[in-house]
C-alpha cells in the first residue's frame, strides 16, 4: 500500500506524538507510586500540569484523598489487570479506570512499573460526594478556587480577621477577583446572614455616587423620588459594605467616607438627623494609593483609616496552577446552566494554561464562556480559542517533555530502583548488564 506505515522507520516523536494528543489518560507509576509519566489529559482530571506529578513524585498515599476506591491495593496484591469504576474526588465523575502492571524482568514476581488509562463516563455522573473532601480551596463562595500556595495562605488569613470589624484593604490588578475575595471574607464573619453590598466607586458619576452611598431624603433636590431613597451604607447595615476602585473616589466623598468610619454615623442629602451606621468596610484597587496621597488625589488620613488590614491579591499569570481549575469551574457551570457536557480536548487546556491572562480571572472567564458557545460539539479543541490566546503561545513548545528526556526520567527511577536494592556500583551494573563505568556516572548524575 503506498500509504502503509513502516514501524522499522518510524520517527520516535510519532509515539510521542500518539500520547500526547490521546484523548484518554495514561499514567505510568512505579511500584512505590511515583509518576514517571503521565499525558496532558491528565489535566482534565486533576487540574495541574503533568510536571507537577512528575517533579513532585507523590507515592501512593497521594491518591488516597483524590480518588476512590484507588486501585493500586488491588493490582500489587494480585499483580493482574483491574477495572475499576473510580469516584474522582475533584470532578465529581465516576471514571473507568484500567490498570496493568508490567513485571520485573526476573524472578521476584515483583511490580516494576504500572500503566493506568481513565476513561470518562460521560453519560453519568456522581454527584454524592462531600465537599470537604475537595483539595481546592472551597467553597462558601464557589468562584474562589484556589491551589496556589501564596493564594491560600492569604485567604487563611482574612479567614483569620474575618470575625472581627477591622477594615480590609484589598490591592491588586483588575480583574484579579477582589469582589468574590470581599463576598468570601462577609460569608466567613459573624455578619454572613446580614445583606453584603458593593459598589464600583469608578463607575458612577460624582454627582451621582453621594446619594448612592448615602442616600437621601424626600424632596432633597430637583428630580428626587418622592419617597427618598436608602443610600448603600443603610442598606448594608449590620453587615458589609465594599468600596470597589476607592481610589477613584472624589475627595470631598472622601472626607464624608472617614466621618462614617470614624463616627459611626452618616447623614442622608437633605436629612438633618444622623443615622448610625454599623456596617463593616471592605475597600480595593488597582491603584497605588501612596502615590495618589502625594499627588493629592487620595486623602492620607483615609488611606490609613482603610488600611487596618491591607493585602494583594496576585494575578492570573502567578497563580499558574490555578488557571486549569479556574477554567474546568466556568465551563461547568455554563454545562449546569445548558445541560450540556462539553470538556476541554487536552491540549487545549495546555494552550489556556501557557497564557498570561493579563485581564487575568475576568478575561479567562469570558474566554471560556465565549469557547463554550462556539463549539459545536462536546469536544473543545485548540480551534476554538481565541487568536490572542492560542498565537501566544510558542508553536515549538509542544510538549512538556521530549522523548529524550521521558527516557532520562525512566532511567532515573530504573537506575535508583537497582542501587536501592543491591547497594553497590557493582552491583548495578551486574543486574542492568552495563559497565561499572556507565553505573557510577548515572548513580552520581541521578542521585543527587
Amino acid at each position: 500500500m503506498k500509504n502503509k506505515i513502516n514501524s522499522d522507520t518510524l520517527p520516535e516523536h510519532f509515539y510521542l506524538d500518539i500520547l500526547e494528543n490521546l484523548f484518554l489518560c495514561v499514567f505510568v507509576n512505579d511500584e512505590s507510586g511515583r509518576t514517571t509519566y503521565t499525558n496532558p489529559a491528565m489535566i482534565r482530571h486533576y487540574g495541574v500540569m503533568p510536571h507537577y506529578l512528575i517533579n513532585t513524585y507523590p507515592e501512593w498515599g497521594f491518591w488516597e484523598g483524590i480518588v476512590f476506591p484507588p486501585a493500586y491495593k488491588q493490582l500489587m496484591k494480585e499483580k493482574r489487570t483491574v477495572f475499576y469504576n473510580q469516584l474522582n474526588l475533584i470532578t465529581n465523575n465516576c471514571n473507568t479506570t484500567i490498570n496493568t502492571p508490567v513485571m520485573k524482568n526476573d524472578s521476584s514476581n515483583r511490580v516494576e512499573f504500572m500503566v493506568q488509562i481513565i476513561q470518562e463516563d460521560f453519560l453519568k455522573k456522581d454527584l454524592s460526594i462531600n465537599s470537604d473532601s475537595r483539595k481546592e480551596l472551597s467553597n462558601l463562595q464557589t468562584d474562589l478556587i484556589g491551589k496556589n500556595h501564596f493564594f491560600c495562605a492569604l485567604i487563611k488569613d482574612l479567614e483569620k480577621i474575618a470575625d472581627s470589624d477591622m477594615p480590609i484593604l484589598l490591592l491588586g490588578e483588575s480583574g484579579t477577583g477582589k469582589t468574590y475575595i470581599a463576598e468570601y471574607i462577609h460569608n466567613y464573619s459573624y455578619r454572613q446572614d446580614k445583606p453584603f453590598r458593593s459598589i464600583n466607586c469608578g463607575a458612577i458619576p460624582s454627582n451621582l455616587l453621594e446619594s448612592e452611598l448615602f442616600g437621601y431624603t424626600s424632596g432633597s433636590f430637583t428630580g428626587a423620588n418622592t419617597k427618598g431613597k436608602k443610600g448603600l451604607f443603610e442598606l448594608a447595615e449590620g453587615g458589609t459594605l465594599f468600596l470597589d476602585e476607592i481610589g477613584d473616589l472624589p475627595i470631598d466623598l472622601q472626607v464624608k467616607i472617614l466621618h462614617v468610619l470614624e463616627d459611626g454615623k452618616f447623614m442622608p442629602i437633605g436629612s438633618t438627623v444622623p443615622i448610625h451606621s454599623n456596617v463593616r468596610i471592605i475597600t480595593a484597587t488597582n491603584k497605588d494609593l501612596k502615590k495618589c496621597i502625594a499627588i493629592k488625589t487620595f486623602r492620607e488620613d483615609l488611606y490609613w483609616r482603610i488600611n487596618a488590614f491591607c493585602t494583594v491579591i496576585p494575578p492570573l499569570r502567578k497563580r499558574q496552577e490555578d488557571i486549569i481549575p479556574l477554567a474546568q469551574y466556568y465551563l461547568d457551570k455554563q454545562n449546569r446552566k445548558y445541560q450540556t457536557k462539553k470538556v476541554f480536548y487536552p491540549q487545549t487546556l495546555v494552550i489556556l494554561a501557557m497564557y498570561h491572562w493579563p485581564g487575568n480571572i475576568r478575561e479567562l472567564k469570558n474566554a471560556i464562556e465565549r469557547i463554550y458557545i462556539l463549539t459545536g460539539g462536546n469536544i473543545i479543541f485548540e480551534n476554538h480559542i481565541p487568536k490572542e490566546v492560542y498565537h501566544f503561545n510558542i508553536k515549538d513548545k509542544k510538549y512538556y517533555y521530549t522523548y529524550n528526556e521521558i527516557i532520562k526520567q525512566a532511567e532515573k527511577v530504573i537506575i535508583m530502583a537497582a542501587y536501592t536494592l543491591h547497594g553497590t556500583i557493582n552491583g548495578v551494573a551486574q543486574a542492568l548488564n552495563i559497565s561499572q563505568g556507565r553505573a557510577y556516572r548515572m548513580i552520581k548524575q541521578y542521585g543527587n
